[in-house]
């Protein structure tokens, strides 16, 4: 009987939002699993053709659908799950017309492998040639011109290597040599760029880092934005900033066609009445986007935050805040959300607000609706549960914590981040000269994704990811047996 009522309850509200949300894809499927944990969706977008395909893993096999322009399927498959040590994703792509290369690591990421699915023999193969050497730690995975690279660095050193990886599994190298520059630690004292990519030693033997790869263009919640060390790709450069320290911003941009860098040091907002007492207590961190970088800065019972022109140098915006102020900038109430308060909660006083952001992670995102900036400036306090679903081909579920290990595309990571925030923060307003403007913050598309999925009762493999400039988001129905993708936009 309850399954029964289960079952009206998921038709009845899959009826009713297939009028409110454009429905792109429905498709038939039937997965074996009973453990969500063991369901996991990987879109794949090829950048060169524009094609989507999407595997969908259950406990023992792995479905393949590829679509066209109209999201029919053209080509569907079934592939039994391979088994490795090497159990997480951590970057996939579609290099050729009917191949699929996926990077797999173990949970340390010294142990990298290589899985390649042909879907025109219908093979598998798992490549385990190594790709780092011994001294290498692993970075950070990307795409560009449809090829994996990856981002390493030698341990104790001041050299980074951009690994291309070609759809045979061989790999070209590209090495820049960084010795002769200056980075900062968390104290500001000069350090070697292993150490500014260093999170945490975790005991003696145990390095732990942890770059943040974003996507500007998308709502990226105070939980991804709040890293120290985040990693962007601009046209045929990544750009890495780094902000262990509180005197700089260090932008490091490096070419990943020749071997070439720059480096720029942006000076973040200098705070009042700093001592040697109260210096260790500052949180401070950056965000980058258009060629702008907003910084935010702040120590119990004041805040500044300042954007940076980075191509002019020019200073677009100042903002000081101090516990006696009113927050004439804010759009919002103060909003405080997350697990402790029962979900969400608002607050009046500057004081409060202050006080919070400086005891967690503090951080700023800006994102972009038509001509209007939308910028969010708070804080982030870590919990040591939930998360959302580990992906991996090597048959292990699990919820990953913080998602450290897993993989999911950009676009989803920073939704479920979004989706389920653990902050204090404001929302705020403002046009292209960062002239604040009056208004309520207009509801983008991770909002209404959200909005849909509470909705529905049993969405299994779920995954969000941008497609010819609008969100698609994509999830299993268990009980009526289908897939789904639906469009959002802003």
């Amino acid at each position: 009987m309850k399954r029964n009522i289960l079952t009206l309850i998921s038709i009845f509200s899959f009826v009713l939002f297939s009028f409110s949300q454009e429905l792109i894809s429905k498709d038939e499927l039937r997965l074996k699993s009973n453990l969500s944990e063991r369901r996991e969706s990987i879109p794949i977008v090829n950048s060169l053709s524009n094609e989507l395909s999407l595997f969908i893993a259950d406990r023992k096999d792995i479905y393949f659908n590829k679509y066209n322009s109209g999201f029919e399927i053209i080509d569907q498959q079934k592939f039994e799950r391979p088994k490795s040590k090497a159990k997480n994703i951590l970057e996939k792509v579609n290099p050729g017309e009917n191949e699929y290369l996926f990077l797999l690591s173990n949970d340390s990421k010294k142990k990298l492998e290589l899985l390649k699915i042909d879907t025109k023999e219908a093979k598998i193969k798992l490549i385990t040639t190594p790709i780092l050497s011994e001294t290498e730690r692993f970075l950070k995975a990307f795409i560009y011109k449809n090829q994996i690279f990856i981002l390493a660095i030698p341990k104790k050193t001041s050299i980074l290597n951009i690994h291309k990886i070609k759809p045979n599994g061989e790999k070209e190298t590209l090495t820049y040599d960084l010795t002769n520059e200056e980075f900062f630690d968390k104290y500001d004292k000069i350090t070697s760029l292993y150490k500014s990519f260093l999170i945490s030693q975790g005991g003696p033997s145990k390095a732990i880092f942890d770059t943040e790869y974003i996507e500007d263009d998308i709502p990226n919640s105070l939980e991804v934005t709040s890293k120290p060390t985040k990693l962007y790709k601009r046209d045929n450069s990544i750009i890495v900033t780094l902000d262990n320290g509180n005197k700089y911003t260090q932008v490091l941009t490096l070419n990943l066609d020749v071997a070439n860098y720059k480096i720029s040091n942006i000076e973040k907002p200098v705070l009042q009445d700093i001592n040697r007492n109260n210096k260790i207590f500052i949180k401070s961190n950056s965000f980058l986007s258009r060629n702008r970088l907003y910084q935010i800065i702040g120590i119990r019972g004041q805040m500044k935050f300042k954007a940076t022109n980075l191509t002019s140098n020019e200073i677009v915006k100042e903002i000081a805040l101090e516990r006696k102020d009113t927050i004439t900038f804010k759009n919002t109430p103060i909003i405080q959300e997350g697990a402790m308060y029962n979900g969400y909660r608002e607050m009046e006083k500057t004081q409060k607000f202050l006080r919070k952001i400086a005891s967690g992670k503090i951080g700023v995102s800006a994102h972009y609706i038509k001509d209007t900036i939308q910028l969010t400036l708070g804080g982030v306090k870590e919990i040591r549960a939930g998360g959302v679903p580990m992906v991996g081909f090597g048959g292990v579920g699990g919820a990953a914590i913080g998602m450290t290990n897993a993989f999911v595309t950009p676009t989803y990571y920073a939704y479920a981040s979004y989706a389920s925030t653990i902050s204090t923060r404001i929302h705020c307003l403002f046009d292209e000269q960062m002239s604040h403007l009056e208004g309520e913050v207009p509801t983008n598309a991770f909002d209404k994704i959200k909005d849909f999925s509470e909705d529905i009762y049993n969405e299994k493999a779920e995954t969000v990811f941008k497609f010819n400039g609008y969100y698609v988001y994509g999830y299993y129905d268990s009980l009526l047996h289908k897939y789904f993708l639906r469009k959002f936009e802003d």
